[in-house]
């Protein structure tokens, strides 16, 4: 590390980062509420003297680009973010008084700091990585760098996976990265792009795609009276259930990949009328899947395959009727080991840590992040953040030492501020 790293890694101030994440974590900003969060994020960049905008997503949800120009405004490094958390906060409310939103995931959107950890919903997913962003461009500053190239740093609305399905409409369910997606449609663009989810400090070189979809198993309502007289579909789904959960192995084989494994999650089952259930059996069974594929296989071949494994069911059960329909899509990519931004982030990682860099595990390429749309549009991304362990030391969002509530330990925010300066000095230059 030579003295100019060494100047830049002094200009890190744990106390600013601290309070910058915080500051966020304690600002509520479900999905299609995060103007305030925005508004706070432009002040800030503007205290660094970036010149900053707001995109109007759609009322309420404003994207934020912030710039800091260098003499010849090229290689240009993107830093973003969203600012969306998973979870409301307000679960409890909807769920009843037998839960609370600690339980529910990513705890409440109040700040706490205890034995080195942030404490809050969006710590680690990913309010964390802006004050990282915005520690490493002080740094450089502090150091007296003048960049050649372009510093960005974006935060983004809608990221977190939810979309829009059946009765569950609105801008609270417009997720599934449509804020990056207008971002790189109205005018923002780089050369690289860093995106710090949280990955535990492991470098993440790609990601898989994704798609939503949605199985409908059809019944023959009755009453409860003549219940005998109708079709199950709930009972039926639950063969559908079983058969699906076998097929993810098989899916597996089907579609390898040398660093990221395709996965199916299956998070959700609604069926029938709630407020009238005499109305028995339902009419009708909803299975809502998640499928993870490596890059290159096509969302309809996905389809296909999900209809080959229920029309196996079929064809021992004549009544069972089916539909397959998917209502969210998302590109995965890859980037190769030895491309620019893969190697700074290497050798940033190595001089703050003295080791080597981690790379993720298959798994947690099964994750989506705002590098997708970017790759579509010719910016060269990757993944890598302080969040995502927990205080046992799991990769994980949520903690389940402190009744699952999301945490971001503070040597890690400081570090990854570190490697994002150390990598930007790389990969924009400086001017002398």
């Amino acid at each position: 590390m030579d003295d100019l790293q060494k100047q830049v890694l002094a200009g890190i101030r744990e106390d600013e980062l601290v309070t910058m994440a915080m500051d966020l974590v304690s600002i509520s900003s479900p999905p299609g509420a995060e103007a305030p969060a925005g508004d706070y994020l432009a002040g800030r960049l503007a205290e660094l003297g970036m010149r900053v905008q707001l995109q109007e997503v759609e009322p309420g949800r404003n994207n934020v680009v912030g710039r800091l120009p260098g003499s010849k405004g090229s290689p240009t490094l993107l830093f973003s973010g969203h600012f969306d958390t998973s979870t409301t906060g307000r679960e409890a409310e909807v769920l009843g008084s037998g839960y609370t939103a600690d339980i529910v995931g990513g705890g409440v959107p109040q700040a706490t700091t205890a034995d080195g950890w942030i404490h809050g919903l969006g710590a680690s997913n990913m309010k964390g990585a802006f004050a990282a962003y915005w520690g490493a461009v002080r740094a450089l500053q502090r150091a007296g760098v003048e960049l050649a190239g372009d510093l960005l740093i974006t935060g983004v609305v809608g990221e977190t996976e939810k979309a829009p399905v059946d009765q569950y409409q609105g801008a609270e369910f417009r997720g599934g990265k449509v804020g990056s997606r207008f971002l790189v449609t109205h005018g923002v663009t780089a050369d690289y792009a860093v995106i710090g989810e949280p990955t535990g400090m492991r470098l993440q070189i790609g990601e898989t795609g994704y798609c939503f979809v949605k199985v409908t198993v059809y019944g023959r309502s009755q009453h409860t009276w003549s219940k005998e007289h109708g079709i199950d579909p709930i009972e039926k789904m639950m063969r559908v259930f079983t058969a699906l959960q076998a097929w993810e192995p098989v899916f597996r084989e089907r579609h390898p990949h040398p660093f990221m494994e395709g996965r199916i999650g299956i998070g959700a089952i609604q069926g029938g009328h709630p407020y009238k259930p005499s109305k028995c059996p339902a009419p009708f069974c909803n299975l809502y899947v998640d499928v993870r594929v490596v890059p290159g296989q096509s969302f309809m071949e996905v389809k296909k395959e999900i209809e080959a494994v229920l029309n196996e069911l079929k064809a021992d059960d004549p009544e069972l009727q089916t539909d397959v329909e998917l209502y969210l899509t998302g590109n995965g990519f890859e980037l190769e080991r030895d491309e620019p931004l893969v190697k700074a982030m290497e050798r940033a990682h190595q001089n703050v840590y003295g080791e080597p860099v981690p790379y993720a595990a298959p798994n947690r390429y099964a994750v989506s992040s705002d590098a997708g749309p970017m790759f579509e549009y010719g910016i060269r991304g990757l993944t890598y953040g302080p969040g995502g362990i927990s205080t046992g030391g799991q990769f994980a969002n949520y903690d389940p030492a402190h009744r699952h509530s999301e945490v971001l330990k503070i040597e890690h925010l400081v570090k990854a501020a570190g490697v994002y300066a150390l990598a930007a000095l790389e990969l924009c230059g400086p001017t002398s």
